[in-house]
């Protein structure tokens, strides 16, 4: 130390200026490079939203699980499934789902076939969430549903554009009655009248369930009246 004094001492005015200068600028720099390396420490890993989806507090609990997903962290997806097949809190269930389906779309697609309905359910909103046109991947899973996923899925294909499909539902004669009965609900509000009556009338005509008949013979005058209008 008294070596770096004796050393400022002999310098003078102008080399003293210079020294101060230059002893700032080193201070300054050691300073910035401190200031980044703290703040390096403090950026999200992997492990900090893990952490945070093990969290009991539920909003520190959806910001891990959907940080993870826009992160897109395989790391974290075997803890994302864990929370989604075990908690009981639907939002917390849907953001996993959302998170699920953007690292690994295909996982999320597994949850289709899933024993619990709720699951099942949260599955295929966030599916159409994701991207409106997997309802053709949902439709196409139709045949193998059972009743309650068939009455669900009708509710997304409420639309004129699907009245094919519709009608394949409504002439299958092995399938639920209230399956078929909501289909032709939903061909009689968003059908085209003049594509559908001649295929409704056959249908009627062919019709071995008198109930389905009947239902059939009752949404045909109804559609009439509605074109009368």
């Amino acid at each position: 130390m008294g070596k770096i004094i004796d050393f400022y001492k002999s310098l003078n005015k102008q080399n003293r200026i210079i020294f101060w200068v230059c002893t700032g600028i080193i201070f300054l720099t050691i300073l910035r490079v401190s200031i980044w390396s703290a703040k390096k420490d403090k950026t999200p890993t992997a492990k900090t939203f893990i952490k945070q989806i093990r969290s009991q507090n539920k909003n520190e609990k959806k910001y891990g699980i959907y940080n993870a997903g826009v992160l897109k962290l395989k790391d974290a997806l075997p803890e994302i499934e864990d929370v989604f097949q075990k908690e009981n809190d639907e939002g917390i269930k849907r953001v996993c789902a959302w998170s699920i389906g953007q690292i690994d779309f295909n996982k999320l697609l597994t949850y289709l076939d899933s024993s619990d309905k709720k699951i099942k359910e949260i599955t295929f909103e966030t599916l159409l969430k994701i991207d409106r046109k997997n309802i053709d991947y949902i439709i196409g899973r139709f045949d193998k549903e059972d009743a309650d996923t068939k009455l669900r899925i009708l509710d997304y294909i409420n639309s004129p554009e699907y009245q094919e499909k519709l009608l394949k539902i409504l002439e299958n004669d092995k399938e639920e009655i209230q399956v078929r009965k909501k289909a032709l609900d939903i061909l009689k509000e968003k059908g085209k009248p003049e594509e559908i009556e001649t295929s409704l009338w056959a249908l009627y005509y062919n019709e071995q369930n008198d109930e389905m008949k009947n239902y059939i013979y009752q949404i045909i005058k109804e559609i009439q009246k509605r074109g009368k209008k």
